[in-house]
């Protein structure tokens, strides 16, 4: 399924002069809201499955994240060459429980990903049974943040989510991650539990 920010399929919505929304439609017929936040651009892009042949596109930006890691965590995260190999990438597009979404522009290059996973609760007796999203990696490019990407990325997963059925997405983020943090707070996500250490 793809969906696409073009000038032959979105309305803009107007209050007072000040662009707030547009509406885009899928393929499908079905709608999207998104709603316009200061700082976001509209361009054309579109957010998709990845292919075999998006694999080196994807390489490079995991490895954006991966150095953001490395430089944060040195304790936790080792500085390799390629964090993301092609075999794990082959992997999780074989994977009926995973899923890994880009965001293409207008010159097809890919200038945003994501990696989610179906998952399921452990199979103890204290704990309810039960199947969520989990968003294992979103990474916007650093020559395209702050431009409103990251949250139509979001907002996609919370509807291929919503279409599985499922009603929790989950994700963990690091706490010295403080950009990341404010970036899902300001779309509803809280704080489910804290997983605190002690250096000895």
């Amino acid at each position: 399924m793809i969906f696409a920010i073009l000038k032959t399929n979105f309305d803009i919505v107007c209050s007072n002069n000040k662009l707030i929304s547009f509406i885009i439609w899928y393929e499908n017929g079905m709608f999207y809201n998104y709603n316009i936040n200061p700082g976001d651009s509209i361009m054309n892009i579109k957010i998709r499955e990845a292919l075999f042949n998006d694999y080196k596109s994807i390489s490079t930006l995991v490895k954006e994240v991966h150095s953001l890691h490395v430089k944060n965590r040195p304790d936790v995260y080792v500085d390799v060459e390629n964090p993301f190999t092609e075999e794990r990438f082959k992997e999780i597009l074989n994977d009926d429980k995973g899923k890994i979404f880009v965001v293409e522009d207008s010159n097809n290059e890919i200038i945003a990903y994501s990696i989610v996973e179906i998952m399921t609760t452990r199979n103890i007796p204290i704990l309810k049974e039960r199947k969520f999203v989990y968003i294992d990696d979103l990474c916007v490019s650093s020559n395209h943040r702050r431009k409103g990407i990251g949250r139509m990325l979001f907002k996609y997963i919370v509807d291929y989510a919503k279409k599985l059925g499922y009603d929790t997405l989950e994700l963990t983020v690091w706490e010295f991650n403080s950009d990341a943090i404010k970036f899902y707070e300001s779309l509803g996500m809280t704080t489910k539990n804290r997983r605190m250490e002690l250096k000895i």
